[in-house]
């Protein structure tokens, strides 16, 4: 869930190009990020958790449906929550076969 408008105007502004992804525990909150890991758990309808070497984040996609499986490799380009835990709010993926997926997300 969106707790602030800064979130959603870091979202708005993000670039809609993929960065070279950061280590998950190095992503600094409420900034346009690119992570990258494994899908470990499809935890909601809206939302997974991805892994890397660092550590697990919960990725949320809604009010979209997750378009991933349990152990796919993917990129998401998006932001880290301020909130704790913090939770990834994807604005795009992108599968290992380079096929990209873009999300809408409704605020308000």
């Amino acid at each position: 869930m969106i707790r602030s408008a800064a979130m959603v105007a870091v979202l708005l502004s993000a670039s809609a190009a993929f960065a070279t992804p950061l280590p998950i525990t190095k992503a600094p909150r409420g900034q346009p990020v690119t992570l990258s890991g494994k899908v470990t758990r499809i935890t909601d309808s809206d939302a997974f958790r991805l892994k890397d070497d660092s550590g697990v984040v919960t990725v949320y996609v809604g009010p979209n449906d997750v378009p991933v499986e349990v152990g796919e490799v993917v990129t998401v380009m998006g932001a880290l929550e301020e909130g704790f835990p913090p939770e990834f709010v994807a604005r795009a993926l992108r599968r290992a076969d380079g096929s990209e997926i873009s999300f809408h997300h409704v605020w308000g």
